[in-house]
């Protein structure tokens, strides 16, 4: 009999396990939670993409007495006199004419007390050290160094001193590229 009965235990264990309903399917897995949109106070702040930087090469000192100006002797600078024309600023001294064209350009620069200079490449100009640098068509370029205390390190800065032209001479310089020819009236000759 104990065979019969363990004949029969394994027939109703394979019924039921035959019998049964499959497994339930697995559960997916839950989608990952949306972020809510942040707040503006929440948002980082972005850095500039350029960084501005201020240089006061070529301006007026806004804090300079400009009733009183004090001229500056020939002191050496760095086994050097000064010229006549690093007593001024470059805002100071304008451009009167150019002469290019040569082996040696030169430029006319006027101070403020109307007098001119005559300046080639190479000489020192200006109150902070400036050297010209380029003598164009219209167009004096002068380099000066400007040091940033923060690191230490040396930029050159260029600054352009241009001829002024008055109204007179830019209705005359249109007439001529137009094709007008200048000279005296009809009647004058």
């Amino acid at each position: 009999m104990n065979s019969a009965l363990r004949a029969l235990l394994a027939a109703t264990l394979l019924a039921v396990a035959c019998g049964s309903p499959p497994p339930p399917p697995r559960r997916a897995a839950p989608a990952a939670p949306v972020a809510p949109k942040p707040i503006e106070d929440d948002t980082k702040t972005l850095a500039p993409a350029s960084i501005y930087v201020y240089s006061p090469i070529g301006k007026r000192d806004p804090f300079q007495n400009q009733v009183m100006q004090t001229g500056v002797a020939h002191v050496e600078v760095k086994g050097r006199a000064k010229t006549p024309l690093e007593k001024w600023s470059l805002d100071q001294l304008k451009l009167s004419l150019t002469v290019t064209g040569t082996a040696t350009p030169l430029a006319m620069v006027e101070d403020p007390e109307q007098r001119g200079w005559t300046v080639r490449l190479g000489d020192f100009i200006g109150q902070n050290g400036g050297k010209v640098t380029g003598i164009h068509r219209d167009e004096l370029i002068v380099t000066e160094t400007i040091t940033d205390h923060s690191t230490g390190r040396v930029y050159p800065q260029n600054v352009k001193l241009t001829v002024l032209v008055n109204k007179d001479e830019e209705r005359d310089l249109k007439a001529l590229r137009e094709g007008e020819r200048l000279g005296p009236a009809k009647g004058e000759q």
